[in-house]
């Protein structure tokens, strides 16, 4: 993408949908050029589960953004996630026709073809892949790279995304019934890694941890290369929920109460017994008051329940002992005091708040450096990165698109979308990443006809 190009990322999350518009700086940094964000009434634990409430929302958002930098958004990059989205690895190989002639593209493709026709299981679809290692007759190539290399066998590990087939229609249909089209979306914990981790951490080893509203989403990588996701639904809104019930609050005095960084802790020990908060809950009764260390404690115990299952995933994912760079945490869970010495102490890992700052440019509002922004940030991250099909040009007049509203024209949305993503394939994605270690076909068949 050339440089000022504009892109749209759109995070739609369980607790808010933030539409973020960017242009293309230098290198691989974006700068923000403003964004939209409204409360989301229509996910539950990162699924949407009322289409017309989400697309209102998105429509909100966008609308928002659009006036505040006179873009007119037309097309989004979408993030994806859910407890119904799961993550597996794949060896597949096949072995060469012609074992005198040097790999190319081609011979890639058909490895890649093969990731394409797995068997899923019923009602589930490949939503991304990445190839992991490369194997030319049981040797992994120089730089991981099997073009040029001569060889009878060629096989490749493949980290596998897949989910719901009707979770992701109900986001197609979510975009599409707000006058968007869907360019192509990816797994919200790997948007979350463009923003928020350096090169150097993914290569020794990392575990990013996002704590959105519905989800908590894992990804790690070693060599700089993912190697295992998962997604589970505890996070933002079940701490909520848990301080609702236990202390007796309405929804929303929980909520100012968890956001509080004068009353909330990952720890309690540090609080002393006596000190008391006081909050506002019901209208025309008394304040309530509640014992700061025990509130504390609360949110403690919650945060347990989290890292319980966080713990889980990286001993399942074999790679305990290979996380070299620690832990990355982000999201809006980040945002709770002390959470990084809790992190540590319940771990054993050496963590670290990741801020999405390292890819903004001429970064003029510093709120968008706070770790709630993350994944909408990594979205636009992620569309600058993979195609020109997410540029815009910046108009001076904007029309809005509004919902259906009539029985027969909602219809139309009810029906399966044809959607107009444009399905890049893992190829397509990564040629321009990898073009550097590339011969090209005029230079490999040139050195074969020698």
């Amino acid at each position: 993408m050339d440089k000022g190009k504009i892109i749209v990322g759109l995070d739609i999350g369980t607790t808010k949908i933030c539409c973020i518009v960017a242009q293309k700086v230098e290198g691989k940094k974006i700068e923000i050029l403003g964004s939209g964000v409204v409360p989301s009434r229509g996910v539950q634990d990162g699924e949407v589960r009322n289409i017309r409430d989400t697309a209102e929302d998105i429509q909100a958002a966008c609308a928002m953004a659009s006036s505040k930098t006179g873009v007119e958004i037309k097309k989004v990059f979408v993030g994806i996630a859910g407890a119904h989205v799961r993550s597996s690895v794949y060896k597949l190989g096949y072995t060469r026709q012609n074992s005198s002639k040097l790999i190319d593209i081609d011979d890639v493709k058909l490895l890649e073809e093969q990731v394409k026709n797995l068997n899923n299981e019923p009602g589930e679809q490949i939503i991304s892949y990445q190839a992991q290692e490369f194997y030319v007759d049981q040797k992994v190539p120089i730089k991981n790279n099997p073009i040029g290399v001569m060889g009878n066998r060629l096989e490749a590990s493949w980290h596998v995304i897949t989910g719901n087939v009707s979770s992701t229609r109900s986001i197609e249909m979510s975009v599409e019934m707000a006058g968007l089209e869907l360019i192509d979306f990816d797994l919200e914990p790997l948007a979350s890694a463009s923003a928020v981790l350096t090169d150097e951490q993914m290569e020794e080893g990392v575990c990013l941890i996002d704590i959105g509203g519905g989800t908590t989403d894992v990804a790690i990588f070693t060599k700089g290369i993912i190697r295992h996701t998962a997604i589970f639904p505890y996070a933002g809104e079940y701490i909520t929920q848990m301080i609702q019930s236990k202390l007796k609050l309405r929804y929303e005095a929980a909520k100012k109460l968890k956001e509080n960084p004068h009353a909330t802790s990952a720890l309690f020990q540090h609080i002393p017994e006596n000190k008391i908060l006081t909050v506002n809950n019901l209208t025309g009764l008394p304040p309530v008051q509640i014992q700061q260390r025990y509130y504390c404690r609360l949110v403690n115990a919650c945060l347990e329940q989290i890292f319980n299952q966080v713990k889980n995933e990286i001993a399942s994912s074999y790679y305990k002992n290979k996380l070299n760079a620690g832990i990355v945490v982000t999201g809006g869970g980040a945002m709770i005091p002390n959470l990084k010495n809790f992190v540590e102490q319940f771990t054993g890992y050496h963590t670290q708040i990741g801020l999405p700052i390292s890819r903004l440019s001429n970064l003029q509002d510093k709120s968008y450096s706070q770790t709630i922004y993350a994944t909408s940030i990594g979205l636009a991250l992620l569309a600058a990165d993979n195609s020109e099909d997410y540029i815009y040009e910046k108009l001076e007049k904007m029309e809005t698109n509004p919902i259906a509203t009539d029985q027969q024209e909602a219809k139309e949305y009810e029906q399966p979308i044809e959607t107009k993503r444009k399905n890049l394939s893992w190829l397509d994605k990564i040629q321009t990443k990898i073009g550097s270690f590339l011969l090209d076909e005029a230079s490999i068949k040139e050195f074969e006809d020698n």
